[in-house]
């Protein structure tokens, strides 16, 4: 078995360091998850914020958990035959390249090159390394710990003695502490400044052909950073797309289409953001779960107001909404220019229908836009 051991505050030492909403020992959590652990071990105060905190996180991931205030304690809990992954406190430990050197057979020590490693803030070893902040060591070592001072910290005295013992070293690549994704967050400024390179990392930069989804990272990482890492953020962002949507439908069984289409339209950012919010919910380690009803509603929004805009026989007032329609999923399926690809955002496309509808009439609108659509699939350079 794989046990983790993660700092935690003492108590009176105040709030640990958080990214994104997530303090750094619940962020390690994440990371020791991934790297095969079943059960936590803290060091520090249980009953601190920060502990109880984390306590739940573990169990909700079906997580063993105990708090240890002494490093003595250690051998009473890992056994001899059990591996002990050490995460440095202050460490946010979210690299691919070192995960998969922890995963592999063996117990070993991260090492990073010395200069690079000292000047991020990680332990030097000697001229030629630094400890990277993170190792696996086996339970039978542990003993040791009885014969140091019981007011040690755990995680340097662990370190000599692997030292000590000629622990297998691994050198994690000095370009992991370029991306922001295995550094030292030393304190809650530290923390600040790193919470939007790690938002950005997280979400990508694949925006500038949408510009719906370029306004909900924009949000996200900007003004409104603290209202996405709400308990309920999430939800509300579904439940103020679907109501833009409904209400959009609404005002179109009113006879106002061109407020309808623009409803619409204010919808898809929202609904950028609440996948967005998703997105970070899981980061970095999991899966998002796909939603394809969802992106699917602004369609059929779209598609119900074009039909309710067209003042004629059921069969004309239903075919230029299911042309602009169809053309609109083949353009999700083709490689588009990169001048063309807004054209696949369904603000864009509620924007223009809003515009053309209050100037002129909603049905050149559609027909106008059902042109636009199909033209962009014609010009695709492949599907």
């Amino acid at each position: 078995m794989r046990a983790a051991l993660i700092a935690i505050p003492h108590a009176g030492e105040g709030i640990m360091p958080a990214i994104a909403g997530k303090s750094i020992a619940h962020r390690q959590l994440l990371f020791a998850r991934e790297a095969g652990c079943e059960s936590v071990i803290a060091f520090g105060s249980g009953a601190s914020r920060d502990g109880i905190d984390l306590r739940h996180a573990a169990e909700r991931m079906g997580m063993k958990f105990s708090v240890i205030s002494t490093a003595h304690a250690l051998p009473g809990i890992i056994r001899e035959d059990d591996s002990l992954l050490v995460l440095t406190p202050g460490l946010l430990p979210e690299s691919r390249a070192a995960l998969d050197l922890l995963r592999a057979e063996g117990d070993r020590i991260l090492v990073l090159s010395s200069g690079p490693g000292a000047r991020a803030g990680f332990e030097r070893i000697d001229l030629d390394r630094a400890w990277a902040g993170a190792m696996t060591v086996p339970g039978n070592l542990l003993g040791s710990l009885a014969g140091l001072p019981e007011d040690i910290a755990p995680h340097g005295a662990l370190l000599r003695i692997a030292l000590q013992q000629r622990l297998p070293e691994a050198r994690l690549p000095d370009s992991s502490l370029d991306d922001g994704r295995w550094i030292q967050v030393s304190s809650l400024e530290v923390a600040e400044s790193r919470t939007t390179e790690w938002l950005q990392n997280q979400l990508g930069d694949d925006g500038a052909g949408a510009p719906s989804r370029w306004l909900a990272r924009k949000f996200i990482t900007g003004a409104g950073r603290k209202l996405a890492q709400m308990r309920h953020a999430r939800s509300g962002a579904l439940a103020l797309a679907l109501g833009l949507m409904g209400a959009g439908i609404a005002v179109g069984i009113y006879e106002r289409p061109a407020i309808g289409f623009l409803l619409a339209a204010v919808s898809v950012p929202v609904l950028e953001l609440f996948l967005a919010i998703s997105r970070l919910g899981v980061a970095p380690f999991g899966k998002l779960r796909r939603w394809p009803w969802v992106c699917f509603a602004v369609d059929v929004t779209l598609f119900v107001l074009g039909v309710l805009a067209i003042d004629s026989l059921p069969y004309r007032a239903i075919f230029p909404p299911a042309v602009l329609a169809f053309g609109l999923l083949l353009l999700d399926r083709s490689v588009l220019h990169r001048w063309l690809s807004p054209l696949r955002d369904r603000m864009v496309i509620g924007i223009f229908l809003a515009a053309v509808a209050a100037i002129a009439r909603p049905e050149l609108a559609i027909m106008l836009a059902g042109l636009l659509v199909l033209a962009a699939n014609i010009i695709s350079p492949r599907r």
